[in-house]
């Protein structure tokens, strides 16, 4: 029904005016011409379906034209495969976890954590330079590689997020508060993660602290 409106709009039909006596000739065919919004509406579906194919280690489409297409849809697959190897097995999961990671305009919506469903920090991530130091450091910390993968499977932006400027500030400002077991904590609640220390999780903790909340 969409289509059909928009063929309508691109084609509207002549209506009879008894004030100017004109109607349009019946022999005269209709030109239809392309809608760049349909055009749009297309391109708008990339990223969800170069993530599905790449997930699925398959070639959904044909080879890209563009160069920027063919990086992105390299970036997707090599991802996913690395996901994969630390033990990631469902492929509509592995597409959810990285178009919300990649992609700021993710059509995946985290029903659990809604007012942070739009993840700033998306990208185009590399295994080496992103997800590997990620893992990494996430393992380092007293996670088991299966509570990692739950970890990410939770709070997928985290997979964009810097170890320097991010996790680990994260992890010694919570143990300065006297948190026992940080890996624990983000084990239980991979969201807190979503928590920036000096944007929002500072702020909520001196709160906390002022109306003598109890540590636990």
């Amino acid at each position: 029904m969409d289509v059909l409106l928009r063929l309508r709009r691109a084609c509207p039909l002549s209506q009879s005016s008894s004030r100017h006596h004109m109607q349009t000739p019946p022999h005269v065919p209709c030109r239809t011409r392309s809608s760049p919004q349909l055009q749009l509406s297309s391109r708008s579906e990339l990223p969800g379906t170069l993530c599905m194919a790449a997930a699925g280690n398959v070639q959904a489409m044909p080879a890209p034209r563009s160069g920027m297409q063919g990086q992105v849809d390299t970036t997707y697959l090599t991802a996913a495969n690395y996901l994969k190897t630390i033990g990631f097995t469902n492929t509509a999961e592995i597409a959810r976890v990285l178009d919300i990671a990649m992609n700021p305009n993710s059509m995946f919506v985290q029903y659990n954590d809604a007012k942070r469903s739009r993840n700033v920090n998306a990208r185009p991530l590399t295994v080496e330079q992103d997800m590997q130091p990620v893992v990494g450091f996430l393992v380092s910390q007293g996670l088991s590689t299966q509570q990692v993968v739950q970890v990410i499977t939770a709070h997928p932006p985290v997979l964009s997020y810097s170890v320097t400027d991010r996790l680990q500030p994260f992890w010694e400002y919570m143990g300065s508060i006297g948190v026992p077991d940080v890996a624990a904590a983000v084990a239980k609640r991979p969201s807190l993660l979503g928590l920036d220390v000096d944007a929002s999780l500072r702020k909520i903790v001196d709160y906390l602290q002022y109306v003598e909340t109890p540590p636990e």
